[in-house]
Parts: C-alpha cells; sequence; structure tokens
C-alpha cells in the first residue's frame, strides 16, 4: 500500500471513529481561549492602565498598557520554534497540550496579580511575565489548531474546516467583548477598576482546564500519525524548515501581515473608540460585539465558497478590501455618530471575513508535511510580532503624536497593500495533497 493510500485510509477510519468530532474540539476550545484573552485584554486595557502603570497623563499609562500588550507578540516566535520543534516531532496533539497549559496558568497570573500600589514596581513585572507567557504559548496555538483541522479534514472541505477554525478566534473575541461589556453594565465604575476586570481572566484560566481535558483524551491527526507509523519524522524542524522551505515561511509572512494588523486594529477599536469619541466604553463593547456577530457567519460561509471556487479570488478579494478601507473606517469612526461607528466596525468585519474565510486553509495547504507546524508557527508568529502585536499601540500612538488623524489609516492600508503583493504571487493550493 502507497503512503497515499495509507494516509486516506487513515483519514477515513478517523472520521468514522467519531474521533474527529472531539478533535475539532479540542481545536476550537483552545484557539478560543487564546483569543478570548487577547480580545480582554485589549477591552480592559484603560483598567490595566491605571492599576498596573499609575501615570498624572493617562495617554502615557494607556500606551505602557498597550506596550505590554506588545511584548507579549515577541515571545511568539520563539513559542513557535520550541513548540513547532515539539510539533514536528512528537505529534500535533503532545504540542497543544502543552500550548494551553501555559495559557491557562498566564491568565491565571493576571486575575490575581496585586497592582502598582500594593507591590509597587513588581506589579508591572508580573504582567510582563504573564503576557510573555501568553505570546509564548499563542505561538504554537495557532499552526497546531490550523493542522490538526486541516490534517484531518476530508480533501474537498478543507476550506470550511479552516473556517472553523478562524470562526473560533473571532467567537473568541465576540465572548471576551460581550463578557466586558456586561461586566461593566452590572458593575460601577470602581467595582471595575477595583476587581472586576480580572474576572474575565479567571474565567480564562477555568476554560483552559476544559480545552486541557478535550486534547489529552483527543488522538492525533491521520497524516501525523502515518508520518510517525512511517518513520517520516524530520530530526530537526527548525534547520529544516529555514534551509529548505524559507521562502514559504517568508510568504507565509506576507499572507499574514496586513491581515493582522487589520485584526488586531480592529481588536484594539474596543479600547480607541471611547478615547477619540464621546461614547462610553460600554457603548463601544456593544457595537464592537454586534460587528463581529456579523463577521462569524460570513468567515464560514467564505471558508465554504473557497472549497468551490478556490483559495486566491477570495484573498485577493479581502486584500483589496482590507487596502481600501482603513481611512474610510477610521473617518467614520472619528465622528463619533453611534450609527456611524458601528458601519465602521461592520465594514472592516465584512472585510476581514472574505480574508479569514480561505486563510487559514491556504496558508496550511501551503506548507509541506514534515515541518507544516514550524513553518507555520514561524510565520504566523514572526508576522504577528512584527505586525500585529504593535498594531493597538502604533495606532495609538499615531493618534497621539502626529498631526494627520488619517495617519493609523495609512499604516493599516500599507501592511494590506503588502499582503495584496504576496496573495498575486502565490499559487492556488485548493487541490495540493498536504500528506506531503
Amino acid at each position: 500500500m502507497s503512503s497515499n493510500a495509507g494516509t486516506s485510509e487513515s483519514a477515513s477510519i478517523y472520521r468514522r471513529s467519531g474521533r474527529q468530532p472531539l478533535a475539532i474540539t479540542s481545536a476550537v476550545v483552545g484557539t478560543t481561549l487564546e483569543w478570548f484573552d487577547y480580545s480582554v485584554y485589549a477591552a480592559v486595557a484603560a483598567w490595566i492602565a491605571t492599576e498596573f502603570f499609575p501615570s498624572e497623563n493617562s495617554h502615557v499609562s494607556l500606551l505602557s498598557a498597550l506596550a505590554v500588550f506588545g511584548v507579549g507578540f515577541f515571545f511568539r516566535p520563539l513559542g513557535a520554534l520550541f513548540f513547532g520543534h515539539m510539533g514536528d516531532r512528537k505529534g500535533r496533539k503532545h504540542a497543544l497540550a502543552a500550548t494551553i497549559i501555559l495559557m491557562g496558568a498566564s491568565s491565571l497570573l493576571i486575575a490575581i496579580a496585586p497592582n502598582y500600589t500594593s507591590v509597587g514596581l513588581l506589579a508591572p513585572v508580573l504582567l510582563v511575565v504573564a503576557r510573555c507567557a501568553q505570546g509564548f504559548s499563542a505561538g504554537g496555538e495557532f499552526a497546531g489548531g490550523a493542522a490538526f483541522l486541516i490534517e484531518g479534514a476530508p480533501e474537498k472541505r478543507r476550506g470550511t474546516y479552516g473556517a472553523i477554525h478562524y470562526m473560533a478566534i473571532i467567537f473568541g473575541n465576540l465572548l471576551g467583548a460581550a463578557i466586558v461589556a456586561s461586566l461593566i453594565a452590572v458593575l460601577s465604575g470602581d467595582q471595575m477598576k477595583l476587581w472586576g476586570w480580572r474576572i474575565p481572566f479567571l474565567i480564562g484560566a477555568c476554560a483552559a482546564l476544559v480545552g486541557l481535558f478535550l486534547r489529552v483524551r483527543s488522538t492525533d491527526t491521520p497524516i501525523m500519525q502515518q508520518a510517525i507509523m512511517a518513520g517520516e519524522i524530520p530530526d530537526s524542524p527548525i534547520s529544516e524548515t529555514f534551509r529548505d522551505i524559507w521562502r514559504l515561511v517568508l510568504r507565509g509572512v506576507g499572507l499574514v501581515c496586513g491581515f493582522t494588523i487589520a485584526t488586531y486594529a480592529y481588536v484594539n477599536m474596543q479600547s480607541y473608540i471611547p478615547a477619540v469619541t464621546g461614547l462610553s466604553a460600554g457603548t463601544a463593547q456593544w457595537l464592537y460585539s454586534l460587528s463581529l456577530a456579523v463577521q462569524i457567519p460570513l468567515i464560514g460561509l467564505f471558508g465554504f465558497l473557497s472549497d468551490k471556487v478556490g483559495r486566491k479570488p477570495l484573498m485577493l478579494a479581502g486584500a483589496v478590501l482590507l487596502t481600501v478601507c482603513p481611512v474610510p473606517v477610521f473617518a467614520l469612526v472619528a465622528t463619533g455618530s453611534t450609527p456611524l461607528v458601528l458601519l465602521a466596525l461592520i465594514i472592516v468585519s465584512v472585510s476581514i471575513a472574505v480574508y479569514a474565510g480561505p486563510f487559514t486553509a491556504a496558508i496550511t495547504e501551503l506548507m509541506p508535511r514534515r515541518t507544516r507546524y514550524t513553518a507555520l508557527s514561524v510565520s504566523y508568529g514572526l508576522a504577528a510580532a512584527l505586525f500585529g502585536g504593535t498594531a493597538g499601540y502604533v495606532v495609538t500612538w499615531l493618534r497621539f503624536y502626529t498631526a494627520s488623524p488619517n495617519a493609523p489609516a495609512i499604516y493599516a492600508a500599507i501592511a494590506a497593500a503588502l499582503t495584496l503583493i504576496t496573495v498575486i504571487s502565490t499559487p492556488e493550493t485548493v487541490h495540493r495533497d498536504i500528506s506531503r
């Protein structure tokens, strides 16, 4: 029996056995939790700023909190190397179990960390440690979840399964925003400042235990099982990645860079909107949540369509939208009008959905099986560190320290244009054999 036939038979048994739903659920829970934590941090950044970075200038405090948000992203490439090596050598399941343990522990640390008034400089140090741990774990989470879903999916439904992965990302955003909005609605301002903002991080720590239970019970993907049985495991996935497929890694960075800036600038709209308009934090949360609710089914739709028409046409359309929309979106937000701010959020939400639908399948199909976890992790981790993690800080800094109200929009548009160029030069992957 050929390796290809063996893999196909293993995949068929895997889907008939009932193990696939457990694998999908375990991947989705971890991905949801990762983005839940990031969404919550962005939403409560103003309270974190006052608790950990007290200053007479509220802008300086907020920038400090956003800088810590960005610091965690610089640990993503390190996590990418560590978990990529583990995932390509030991299997996707083991790496994903490790990422969720670290993710839950870092959420718990943020939830219980003392503030600056209590312990002085130790407070921001603990916050930085927790964010670095989150970034390290996130370095392996996206790639592991993507490989877990795509490698176990039927060949003609990989776009749909990849969309489930990205829908989990947005659901994590929505869940975080909705919980923070609910807390703002039921708690006083002093209660939110003193302890209310910690509650979502405690929820995240508890959710990590559920995710760990599911991941321990799941089995690895048929493609990975077959590779282990055949002894086709790289001795050093990291060196093989940088020696043999570094061009694919750079292409992956290009596919992610503009997309990740748009995504994280969108996440940071939760704190950006009340800072530049007369709208309250609670109103901003609900508007953001509504736009996310629009985005989730659209991602599924465009992932499904990518199985019919290919990944590239939809990614091209999405990249064009992400390039042309930032200027009108930021202009609409600046009006401070509730309907126009909601319109702006929906525009960027739809633009992201068009690109995100086929994105997970496309970037996973692009990478070879032997070093897929490492290559995906490094591509996504580098782009997130260089572009995504700094998006909130850069947008806020540009707003405060430049004379141009369009500066943040131009920054996002330029990055999206780089992604557009990369998509144009990337071949179609919808029919690629991902077992090789």
